[in-house]
Parts: structure tokens; C-alpha cells; sequence
């Protein structure tokens, strides 16, 4: 039988046997979970928000963030792809992460950047274009728990590697696979892609 060591009785009568016995097992438990080891976190990812919809994307494949601005349209492109913008003499194509993966964006954030949201630059794939996703915010780089499958939720759109938490707000991150996502748009750019009006330099 186990040893149960209870408080002053004084402070007995005054709490009852029953939760002092609880606050006790209760301390013991946490003195239990100090000492032990906390779970491993995942590879660190960038926390995107798009409307209500939280992402991760690998931070060793971002760039860089920028304030949005507009990009030049192209004629006939499809929906997901607004436009180009250029940084450093550079050409990328923006790629509306809202319509490349279904989330419904909500209105901007009242501490969005001024014209509204980030733009991502990613770093070059293995088809050599230059992609940018359009978000609402980018947050921070985070390092999330991979949750098992069975606590994950439905998934937004089908390029979903896997569904994370950040155990400090228990916020449930969709971390992207990006060759998967970005797959239709991964072909080089033409030679001859405009270059008029377009931001940047």
C-alpha cells in the first residue's frame, strides 16, 4: 500500500482530507513532468496566416518576406498567379496562397503591412523559377510538434505534408509540401517575360 502523507491537520480541517489528498497527488505529478525530457520539435518552419488559416512553410525554402505590393498582371494567366514582381533585378511570380490551397481569406489584419499582407519569396526548386506566395501576415520562424493523424484536421486544399502545434499557444499550424504545391507553377519563366511595371530593384 502506498504511503500518503497528508498536511498539518489544522490545515486538514480547514481544506478537507479529500483535497488536500488531491492538491498533493496533483504536485507530485507535476514534480513528475518536470524531469521529464520534452518531445522533439520539428524542422523550423515559417508561420504564415491566410484569413483564418494558419500554414507552415520549410524556412530553409524562404528567401526572404516583403510588404505585398501590386504585381504586374499576366494576360491570360490563371487565377492563383497574380502577377510578376521583381526584387534585385530579379523576376518572381506571385502566387496567391488563398487560391492555391482553398483557404478563404477573412479581411486584413489592422497590423498587416500598409497595401496589406507579405509576399514570400522562395528560393529557386528544381525548375529554376522564382516564386513568391501572397499572404495575409508572415509571422515568425517557429519549430512546431508534428501531431499524429488521428488529432489532425481536415486538410485545406491537397498539398498538406503533415498538420503541426505550437505548444505555447496550441495553435495548429498546416505545414505545406511545396514541390507538391507549387508543382503546376515550378516551369521556367520565358525569356521574354514583361518587365514593365513591376516593383523593386
Amino acid at each position: 500500500m502506498a504511503l500518503r502523507f497528508l498536511p498539518d491537520p489544522g490545515i486538514l480541517g480547514a481544506i478537507g482530507e479529500a483535497r488536500a489528498a488531491r492538491l498533493l497527488e496533483e504536485r507530485a505529478e507535476a514534480l513528475a513532468r518536470r524531469g521529464a525530457p520534452e518531445p522533439p520539435r520539428g524542422a523550423p518552419v515559417l508561420h504564415l496566416l491566410v484569413g483564418a488559416e494558419s500554414f507552415g512553410v520549410p524556412l530553409d525554402r524562404v528567401a526572404e518576406v516583403l510588404p505585398a505590393e501590386p504585381p504586374c498582371p499576366l494576360p491570360g494567366a490563371p487565377p492563383a498567379l497574380l502577377g510578376l514582381r521583381a526584387r534585385a533585378g530579379r523576376l518572381h511570380a506571385v502566387l496567391d496562397l488563398a487560391a492555391l490551397t482553398g483557404a478563404a481569406p477573412s479581411g486584413m489584419a489592422e497590423d498587416a503591412p500598409e497595401g496589406g499582407g507579405h509576399d514570400v519569396l522562395l528560393r529557386p526548386g528544381s525548375g529554376g523559377r522564382r516564386l513568391a506566395l501572397r499572404v495575409g501576415r508572415a509571422l515568425s520562424a517557429v519549430e512546431p510538434l508534428a501531431l499524429p493523424a488521428e488529432r489532425a484536421p481536415a486538410s485545406p486544399g491537397d498539398a498538406v505534408a503533415f498538420h503541426a502545434v505550437l505548444p505555447e499557444t496550441d495553435t495548429v499550424l498546416a505545414v505545406l509540401d511545396l514541390d507538391r504545391l507549387l508543382r503546376p507553377y515550378a516551369a521556367p519563366l520565358p525569356p521574354d517575360a514583361p518587365l514593365s511595371n513591376t516593383h523593386g530593384a
